[in-house]
């Protein structure tokens, strides 16, 4: 009887084991040579923008990355009026104001369907300048990740 529940055993072992490798196989995740060993970073520099100097620029910053658009920009500097007009198109002027968009108009990630806020014109002009500084030797096509300090 031990005998006969041992072979029983190795069976049912052998069944399960073949039954794994299976499903790795055609899942296609066993034996894969796709897997990646370490994540692979989607940038190419790091800028860490002043919220100290500009808060409102900063706020919107980081309210419109929450709300789920991008912390990187590619720079295109090419394209950059042709977004302005895409993403303030529908977003009036206003005395007083200045219209912050985000990403801005020259990253490939702005445009048509950028986040837009009524800020100070200090605030936006100065974080402009800011910005237009820091990028300044970066060519176009370079991935700049924004961290909000």
């Amino acid at each position: 009887m031990n005998i006969t529940t041992d072979i029983i055993k190795t069976i049912l072992l052998v069944i399960v084991i073949i039954a794994a490798a299976a499903v790795g196989l055609i899942k296609g995740d066993f034996f894969s040579t796709d897997q990646k060993t370490s994540q692979t970073k989607e940038y190419d520099e790091t800028i860490a923008f002043p919220s100290d100097r500009y808060p409102e620029t900063a706020k919107h910053i980081k309210d419109a990355i929450n709300e789920g658009h991008s912390e990187v920009c590619t720079i295109d500097r090419d394209g950059a009026e042709e977004r302005r007009e895409q993403s303030l198109k529908d977003v009036p002027s206003k005395k007083g104001y200045d219209r912050d968009e985000w990403p801005m108009a020259m990253c490939k990630e702005g445009g048509e369907g950028a986040s837009v806020e009524y800020i100070s014109p200090a605030d936006n002009r100065g974080a402009g300048s800011w910005v237009g500084h820091q990028l300044t030797d970066y060519p176009d096509g370079t991935k700049v990740l924004f961290t909000i300090q």
